[in-house]
């Protein structure tokens, strides 16, 4: 951690005012894109829905003792442990783990983070101040953190990292009769931890040198500062083999955990091709289902169509927020206008978030309604009705509001 750096800056009205011009464009670039990943997603969310639906009527059980002429081309649920004859190595850093239908090298390197935080003063006549602090921390990442934009020096990052994360699937990786290609591996995650051996550590030595060489010439390192000439052997800590001092880690400086998928039972949902597997071809979509573990047909199914739908309110969620940061910018200008007086500005500021939000309702409603017409009429047309209804009401409502005072003054 570095101490925190502070930036004042000062924008005038009139600068404002040009500032929230443009991101009326914006807002409406941000509006439209809502509407359309609205509407797209109601159609992946059908399709979804209806190919797991027509695969259910489809599946056929079958056995791994034997792979049967009679399912090919067929949709077919097959449930057993998965195993591997040789062995999956990192030749790299001496890696190796025997039986194992994957193994995944992921590499992180230590750099600085910046973070940076803004508070806004409102100035009479329209004008901000605006009191930036950039602070500065180290932390690991497997992501290169591109510090070209960095406001402090000091905080420089490598450009490169000397080795890749990497993923080895097993070859002849067998579920009984049939073989698992890398469409079905690919869908396991590795999770097992795999952590090296001192005998890995010695063999890496020599195979690591010209990497970290490498790394140590990166236009944004320093020499004093890099893994190289840092690192006079590695070392494992926390199941993790670490390419320097794991107690103080420098900047450069790179960890790599190693996982896997090793032997046992997995589950899937696939077509059957030969004595190995491909997406079935529904008619709204493609099919695939794997699981790690024993998973009845029933619970792949049941867990697919629980991961449609959290996907689908996933995205109505974001879709509905980017609507109302997309109305929200569209309105700015109003609350820039109103800011030469910043307590006015704070009123209309308010004003402006509940209009955003009020806009944003009824055209999530038409977008997700029109899209129900396509896919789901019934819903779509009882979806338009309150769009339509919800501006109506909040009309009649305010006009209510204004008329109590002139009631209560006749009574």
């Amino acid at each position: 951690m570095s101490d925190p750096f502070t930036q004042t800056t000062s924008v005038g009205w009139l600068s404002r005012i040009g500032s929230s011009i443009k991101g009326v464009a914006i807002g409406g670039v941000l509006v439209l894109l809502a509407v359309i990943v609205l509407f797209w997603n109601e159609g992946r969310s059908v399709h979804r829905a209806r190919a797991l639906e027509e695969g259910r009527g489809a599946v056929r059980s079958a056995s791994i003792d034997t792979v049967d002429p009679a399912n090919e081309g067929k949709l077919i649920y097959l449930s057993g442990r998965a195993e591997a004859k040789g062995s999956l190595r990192d030749a790299q850093f001496s890696v190796e783990v025997p039986h194992a239908l994957r193994l995944r090298r992921a590499v992180e390197m230590f750099q600085w983070n910046q973070d940076s935080k803004t508070e806004t003063k409102q100035k009479l006549g329209g004008g901000e101040e605006r009191v930036t602090t950039y602070s500065y921390k180290t932390v690991w990442s497997d992501a290169l953190l591109d510090s070209s934009d960095y406001r402090v020096t000091g905080h420089a990052n490598p450009t490169r990292k000397p080795f890749p994360t990497q993923v080895w699937n097993a070859g002849d990786a067998t579920l009984g009769q049939f073989q698992v290609n890398d469409l079905i591996l690919n869908e396991l995650a590795p999770q097992a931890v795999v952590v090296p051996t001192v005998a890995a550590i010695a063999a890496t030595q020599s195979t690591t040198a010209p990497a970290m060489q490498l790394a140590a010439t990166s236009p944004t390192t320093s020499p004093t500062t890099s893994a190289a000439t840092r690192s006079s052997g590695l070392q494992v800590a926390d199941g993790m083999l670490y390419l320097a001092d794991p107690a103080k880690p420098a900047v450069g400086d790179i960890r790599i955990a190693f996982t896997s998928v090793p032997a046992g039972p997995i589950s899937l949902i696939a077509k059957q091709v030969g004595s190995t597997f491909a997406s079935y071809a529904a008619k709204s979509g493609e099919l695939l289902l794997v699981e790690s573990g024993t998973v009845s047909a029933d619970g792949m199914w049941t867990h697919a169509e629980t991961a449609n739908r959290t996907l689908t309110w996933i995205l109505r969620a974001g879709g509905f927020a980017v609507l109302v940061i997309g109305f929200g910018m569209i309105f700015a200008p109003l609350v820039v206008v109103a800011d030469v007086v910043p307590f006015i500005g704070s009123i209309v500021g308010a004003g402006t978030s509940v209009a955003a939000i009020i806009v944003a309702i009824p055209v999530w409603c038409i977008t997700v309604g029109i899209a129900w017409l396509f896919y789901r009429p019934l819903l779509g047309v009882a979806l338009l009705a309150v769009a339509i209804a919800v501006p109506v009401v909040f009309l009649r409502m305010r006009k209510g509001k204004r008329a109590m005072p002139a009631s209560v003054a006749v009574t």
